[in-house]
């Protein structure tokens, strides 16, 4: 007797990345890809057509962000689950994925190790942490509700670490004139008019914190 397969859909806006993860989930044979999508809002649409049981979903991404993907589907009765596959390890990025309504979430690069044992959790109804995120620490974060996406809340991070907006933007392999875009959108939300203002600000509403290492562990 054939048994059902899990329906999933992959969001992110590498190709690659997508490529590869359909490859491994063929490989289990419990997994049926029914969609792939580049951005949050084709994200959305395809969503509303095909219903997955879970979607696997990126942060940092054009048109619409993995948290406003989120916060989308929050609204959606329903939903389907939902598994955050994403760089950020970042004690901050992962407590507000999860405010947002993630039901777990997964390092990029424990995938191979932890994919299927964090597919397997969260289509069961459990919360999932990636074996190198903290949950004593994560509890202490204090998460509050806002708009900034997640290319935002990283730009604002760096420059809070200390960066240049042209050495945020190397890094984030931006260009210049992006960040400082980035850079006067943050300063426009949060309603401040400078960058000593922007870092405080976002301090005190515990989008950032200062004095970390790679990761939020200080």
């Amino acid at each position: 007797m054939m048994v059902a397969r899990h329906t999933v859909l992959l969001v992110d806006d590498h190709a690659l990345v997508r490529r590869g993860l359909a490859l491994l989930l063929a490989s289990d044979g419990r997994y049926e890809v029914v969609a792939e999508a580049s951005n949050g809002a084709m994200a959305l649409e395809l969503i509303a057509r095909h219903r997955p049981a879970l979607v696997l979903l990126d942060l940092s991404m054009p048109k619409l962000d993995g948290l406003g993907t989120l916060r989308q589907l929050r609204k959606m009765p329903r939903r389907p689950r939902i598994l955050v596959l994403s760089m950020y390890d970042d004690d901050q990025f992962v407590a507000q994925a999860m405010n947002d309504g993630a039901d777990g979430y997964l390092l990029k690069d424990a995938m191979d190790d932890e994919l299927f044992e964090a597919m397997t959790a969260v289509l069961a109804g459990q919360r999932y942490l990636a074996s190198g995120i903290n949950p004593v620490r994560l509890d202490n974060v204090s998460v509050q509700s806002s708009d900034l996406t997640a290319r935002e809340r990283e730009v604002l991070q760096l420059i809070a670490d200390g960066q240049t907006t042209s050495q945020a933007a190397e890094q984030l392999a931006i260009s210049p004139h992006t960040a400082t875009r980035h850079r006067a959108n943050l300063m426009r939300k949060l309603g401040v008019h400078n960058q000593a203002e922007l870092v405080r600000t976002a301090v005190q509403r515990g989008l950032i914190v200062l004095g970390r290492t790679r990761g939020g562990r200080e």
